[in-house]
């Protein structure tokens, strides 16, 4: 019998291998991070929406609006309406900022992604260096020749973070203006709509890169002009991005002081005033900053910097004054101080007469104002202040008092007529007729006609988007029909060809009337 010879194999593993946790979207990977011309937060939402085909509306209304009404309050109702999460028309600029709103936007997509340090995407690195006032405009903005450049190239259309920084007003590489408005319905854009794409127009959807040559050799002129100011803004900002992605920024407000205090200090010696002379900002601006009492806004402080003949990111970094840097001898000394003027001595008769003249002013009606009455007497309103400290103080208290009155007895027949105006103007419209800068004063002298402005401007708009859906839906159907009666099958995409703005196909009720209209005609 022959004996088997057994056969000696390799040993298996057959433990389960541990699998990493997966995230809920593709790992999609920001663009130029590192560089200036850094993706945005915004463009970044708007790209991984088209990477898993659907809108930026969906995306955030299924995906990011559950995850932040958790961290917030998770009693919380459903969320309905992007604006409960990107805020209101032109307040989503705020989601490239350094507020609430971009941190909670970070904090949903590093959930959602698995990506690491999302918040290089937005200004939020700069939130303890600069204001936010003045920070970023309130609209889309683009260069026409870089989303050309980059669809001949195949390269990722996104939306540049450095495009959304107000004080950017052109393309650093081809010196072309940055548009604001579509060239083919000459509307302006919101920072991220429901419909949103990269490289195309929110309200219409037309491509917005530049196919004419003629634009580019013109942008190529106006690089041979660049002055030295707008180069000087560009340069800075571009470094102050880079810097903010790479972690290289002070993070606390007291070092952005520290920072201004040794500058004072060691360029004119404490002497707030003559630096405020020679760099052309207000001392008492300056004195905020050095005492840490605001943050400055980031045109000032490139008109700091720029006077100072040192570049943005060195300023804030550097802790050693160069010695061949700044010269102390270029800054003017502050002007001579005017001798004061004395106050007009008054003697006790005159001090009696005046005292009775000033009582009865307070019996006036109307009652003028303290200059007025200094006019009247031929003194300085200093002076009077100063002798008669307790009368002034009820005559200007009555003069405040009666333009309060006249103001509100001017403006709530402006806000009365504006009830019967059609179409319906909105708060803000009226605000800015009256010529104020916000309507916390008509919210607070005239709640009742506020809020019916407000509520009567809402139904308008309210109903004017009925009837465009309305509309839109009818235009669907229409075109619906009239391809199945040629033969062809009501798709999409045939569809959207034929409608006045393709791009309202994105949004779900013109795809949920399709539907409606396809199974009408026998479609599954």
């Amino acid at each position: 019998m022959v004996q088997s010879q057994l056969t000696l194999y390799q040993s298996w593993n057959v433990q389960k291998p541990a699998i990493p946790p997966r995230s809920r979207f593709y790992h999609l990977e920001p663009i130029g991070v590192g560089t200036p011309y850094v993706e945005s937060l915004a463009g970044y939402l708007i790209r991984l929406a088209q990477e898993h085909c659907v809108n930026v509306g969906q995306l955030i209304l299924a995906e990011i609006a559950p995850i932040i009404r958790r961290e917030k309050n998770p009693s919380s109702v459903q969320v309905e309406s992007i604006s409960k999460v990107c805020g209101i028309d032109r307040d989503r600029t705020a989601l490239n900022g350094m507020g609430l709103m971009a941190a909670n936007l970070v904090m949903a997509l590093e959930a959602l992604t698995g990506g690491k340090d999302l918040r290089c995407l937005t200004l939020l690195p700069l939130a303890e260096i600069v204001s936010k006032r003045g920070l970023l405009r309130p609209i889309r903005a683009w260069c026409p020749i870089c989303y050309q450049e980059w669809l001949n190239s195949d390269h990722s259309i996104y939306e540049p973070l450095l495009w959304s920084i107000k004080i950017i007003e052109e393309c650093p590489y081809h010196h072309h203006r940055l548009l604001s408005k579509c060239p083919h319905c000459h509307q302006q854009q919101l920072v991220l709509c429901r419909n949103s794409r990269p490289g195309y127009c929110n309200k219409c959807g037309h491509w917005l890169g530049q196919r004419s040559t003629k634009k580019v050799v013109l942008g190529l002129i106006k690089a041979e002009i660049f002055d030295n100011h707008s180069s000087y803004i560009l340069n800075n900002i571009e470094e102050l991005i880079r810097a903010a992605s790479s972690h290289n920024l002070p993070t606390e407000s007291s070092r952005v002081q520290q920072i201004f205090s040794r500058y004072i200090n060691q360029i004119c010696g404490g002497n707030v005033t003559a630096l405020s002379h020679f760099v052309g900002i207000g001392a008492a601006t300056l004195s905020c900053w050095y005492q840490d009492a605001t943050l400055p806004q980031i045109d000032k402080l490139l008109q700091f910097t720029e006077r100072l003949q040192i570049s943005l990111v060195d300023f804030l970094t550097t802790d050693i004054l160069a010695a061949d840097g700044l010269n102390q001898a270029v800054i003017p000394p502050s002007p001579p101080s005017r001798p004061r003027k004395h106050l007009k001595r008054l003697d006790k008769p005159r001090k009696q007469v005046i005292q009775l003249v000033l009582e009865q002013v307070l019996q006036e009606s109307p009652p003028p104002s303290l200059q007025d009455v200094a006019r009247r007497l031929n003194y300085r309103p200093l002076v009077l202040q100063y002798h008669f400290s307790e009368i002034c103080s009820l005559i200007q208290l009555n003069h405040a008092s009666f333009r309060k009155l006249e103001r509100q007895q001017t403006i709530q027949p402006i806000l009365e007529a504006a009830l019967d105006e059609f179409p319906p103007p909105s708060l803000l419209e009226v605000v800015r007729r009256l010529g104020y800068k916000n309507n916390s004063y008509l919210y607070t002298y005239f709640p009742s006609l506020s809020r019916q402005i407000t509520g009567r401007y809402k139904d308008y708009i309210k109903g004017c988007g009925l009837e465009e859906r309305n509309r839109i839906s009818q235009e669907i159907e229409t075109i619906a029909k009239e391809l199945h009666s040629q033969g062809y099958q009501p798709t999409r995409r045939r569809v959207a060809e034929l409608l006045q703005k393709p791009g309202v196909m994105l949004n779900q009720y013109a795809q949920d009337t399709l539907r409606q209209v396809q199974r009408s005609l026998g479609y599954e």
